[in-house]
């Protein structure tokens, strides 16, 4: 039986917070696909999977606050050098770091954010979440923020965020796939790549 958010006590929070952590873990080593109650209840060192029933009414509901908690370090961490950021195209240069700089720290999240996204699927087979247009919609309205302003040059901000966020998410997979893999030097060649990409020539 799951309590209202307002209602939850510390220890229910608590809880909540801990399963949670022991499902990214569990989806992190198994694989989403092979993550079960059973599984992340081990991990967690929880007597029974009956323990997270508790608190989550299904694999589903669980997956959804993995997701948002996933999400939520992320946008934490991007969000703070974008509102800091003097005008659009250092906020643009503060997007494009920010975001690399959690896919080196933290490549275990991106590897399972990937994996949901992949794997987790509804009655139609279609994906259940649809993050990947989240996050191409906000990379847009910085694009065109930044033609607004005239410090970019005329492009299409769809195309070009669409190439921009595949760029990016191309590092997850090469980190996933090569703990060495330079993601510092891919850093600097992604946001001099946006930058004469971008910039608008004429602006005075």
């Amino acid at each position: 039986m799951q309590t209202n958010p307002q209602d939850r006590t510390f220890t229910e929070v608590g809880r909540r917070a801990q399963i949670v952590a022991a499902a990214i873990e569990t989806i992190a080593e198994l694989g989403y696909a092979h993550t079960s109650f059973v599984k992340i209840a081990k991990r967690a060192g929880l007597s029974s999977p009956g323990m997270i029933s508790y608190h989550f009414a299904g694999k589903d509901e669980l997956t959804e606050q993995v997701v948002l908690e996933l999400y939520t370090r992320a946008g934490a961490a991007i969000g703070a050098r974008v509102e800091e950021a003097s005008n659009v195209a250092a906020a643009l240069r503060g997007y494009l770091e920010a975001n690399l700089a959690f896919i080196k720290e933290y490549p275990t999240d991106v590897r399972v954010v990937a994996d949901i996204l992949m794997n987790c699927r509804g009655a139609d087979d279609r994906p259940r979440y649809d993050g990947a247009d989240d996050l191409v919609r906000h990379l847009e309205s910085i694009l065109r923020s930044g033609q607004d302003s005239g410090e970019f040059r005329a492009f299409a901000t769809r195309p070009m965020a669409i190439v921009i966020r595949a760029a990016v998410d191309a590092a997850g997979a090469a980190i996933a796939s090569d703990p060495d893999f330079d993601i510092d030097s891919y850093t600097a060649e992604l946001v001099t790549m946006v930058e004469l990409a971008t910039r608008n020539d004429n602006a005075r």
